[in-house]
């Protein structure tokens, strides 16, 4: 569908309403003899010519898969049937151009409708803003004008700011645009929920109320990255996870990601003696500069590197995770001096600077990875109504790629979280099997059609076992796919329409949640 538009569609001007519609076609593969007479065709005549071809064809930059309120399951009840016939939800697809950007909506009879085209110049982000969470004190300024599509143009709308350093909102319902966000920096990504939009800019982050579109906080603690992701960050439901610059050990949570060169309490009196030490030394240095005899071997940016660096040490890899509900407005700042209100979580995940991560649904599960590439940590956060301090952070799994290095571009998990797919530039994709609780993936937990937790004590003494098994033998035999494997109890042939453990009293299904729990943190603690 994508090759069809770029290749057949002419070029067309800009509009910001919809109405192009592109039927299905069969995907042909050319033969051996076809694809080397079209690059015959293609390649002879402009090298005899010495001009290159004019072509006609739109040249695709990026293309993302969108979710928003058009095809949210929970928003229309008539999607909640999964398997129904002509009821799944439609697929949103944005395309980035050269020149401009496209939103197509695909339902599945497989008919493109152009929802949205606008043509004034590259743009680097664009989001579909999901209609806001009101509350009892909230009220949407812009409910006539939804859904809200958030773009970063190279040129604003005003004309007159430097490239990429506006947000244009623009109504699907009409067209026009209806709010402009000025910065003064570029701005590098777009992020949203139905809370806040978040504008990512190089070291700081500014979010904004979904019904006002009013800044809200902003954080200038971010530890810059090389690329691709300037400023990586991880934008769940309520949570807002982003690379801080600095470990805060006050604010430090239990737990997170302790490589080799973390230092014992010894090593650290150690350390502390040759900084004092140092700290004399440079004392004497700098003494002796200002009489003028400073030692041979010893310049100014020596001293200068020292200086900078004992005022403001910056320390890779270290991830804050804030609420963004409870966080306070202004300016969010995690210092010794400051409280833990809103603060989450705040750990160290990485030696190496963070270059991406990324929430599941859920949003009590973080995934990040650093610039080598090389392994992906995924993390379990369990908050803790006092402070970041009594948080607990889970280090469940270490997923490791390869040896060599590459630039992460995203991570994704999947709806069930127990696959995490992770794409680099260099044009591979790396699926990981995980579980959501941690252990070892296995054939019992990824070929049920949904998550099983391990065998429990609860379950072997409640005998659901020996139930099960007289159900499957009633059957014709057992469901695991595995011999001498227990059958799970998604292959219950009760299963699509009750589970064993619903019809259990709560304060069995209570106690069968903390026996998994404590069973659980034992192994993986």
């Amino acid at each position: 569908m994508n090759e069809t538009m770029a290749t057949d569609s002419p070029r067309r001007p800009s509009r910001c309403t919809g109405g192009v519609v592109v039927r299905p076609q069969a995907v042909t593969e050319q033969s051996y003899m076809e694809s080397v007479v079209t690059f015959l065709q293609d390649v002879v005549p402009q090298a005899y010519s010495g001009t290159p071809l004019t072509e006609e064809k739109e040249k695709i930059v990026w293309v993302r898969f969108e979710n928003a309120d058009l095809n949210d399951t929970s928003r229309n009840l008539e999607f909640h049937e999964l398997h129904s016939t002509g009821n799944e939800p439609p697929l949103l697809v944005m395309i980035g151009y050269s020149d401009g950007m496209q939103v197509w909506g695909i339902p599945i009879s497989g008919e493109a409708q152009e929802l949205f085209s606008v043509r004034h110049g590259p743009v680097r982000a664009a989001r579909i803003l999901p209609a806001p969470q009101l509350g009892a004190q909230k009220c949407d300024n812009f409910a006539e004008k939804r859904p809200l599509l958030g773009v970063c143009k190279s040129i604003g709308s005003s004309g007159t700011t430097p490239p990429y350093c506006c947000v244009d909102l623009y109504s699907l319902r009409t067209g026009e645009m209806v709010k402009s966000i000025q910065f003064k920096t570029p701005i590098y990504d777009l992020h949203c929920n139905k809370r806040i939009l978040v504008v990512v800019l190089q070291e700081k982050i500014a979010a904004f109320d979904s019904c006002t579109f009013t800044k809200k906080f902003f954080v200038t603690s971010c530890y810059p990255c090389p690329g691709p992701n300037m400023n990586p960050i991880a934008l769940g439901s309520r949570w807002l996870a982003y690379a801080e610059n600095k470990l805060i050990r006050c604010h430090q949570s239990r737990g997170g990601a302790c490589g080799d060169n973390i230092q014992s309490y010894t090593a650290t009196v150690i350390s502390a003696a040759k900084t004092l030490k140092s700290g004399l030394t440079m004392v004497g240095k700098v003494v002796t500069q200002l009489t003028g005899t400073l030692p041979s071997g010893v310049t100014d940016d020596d001293i200068a590197i020292h200086c900078n660096s004992r005022r403001s040490p910056l320390v890779p890899g270290i991830i804050t995770v804030i609420d963004t509900e409870t966080v306070g407005e202004g300016q969010v700042l995690v210092s010794e001096d400051s409280d833990s209100d809103g603060i989450v979580a705040h750990f160290p995940a990485h030696e190496k600077p963070v270059c991406c991560m990324a929430f599941n649904t859920s949003g009590m599960l973080l995934v990040t990875t650093d610039t080598l590439g090389h392994d992906f940590h995924v993390f379990q956060i369990l908050t803790h109504p006092w402070s970041s301090s009594q948080c607990a952070v889970h280090h469940l799994y270490t997923l490791h790629r390869g040896e060599t290095e590459a630039k992460v571009q995203d991570i994704c998990f999947s709806h069930d979280c127990r696959w995490v797919v992770v794409s680099t530039l260099r044009g591979t994709s790396h699926v990981f099997p995980i579980n959501p609780y941690g252990g070892q993936p296995c054939v019992r937990t990824h070929m049920s059609p949904r998550v099983v937790n391990r065998m429990s004590r609860f379950q072997k003494s409640a005998g659901l076992e020996e139930i099960e098994q007289e159900l499957t033998s009633k059957q014709g035999g057992r469901c695991s796919p595995v011999p001498g494997l227990s059958s799970s109890p998604s292959g219950s042939p009760l299963h699509g329409k009750h589970s064993p453990l619903m019809l259990l009293p709560s304060s069995l299904l209570l106690y069968h949640m903390e026996s998994d729990a404590d069973s659980v943190y034992a192994e993986h603690s």
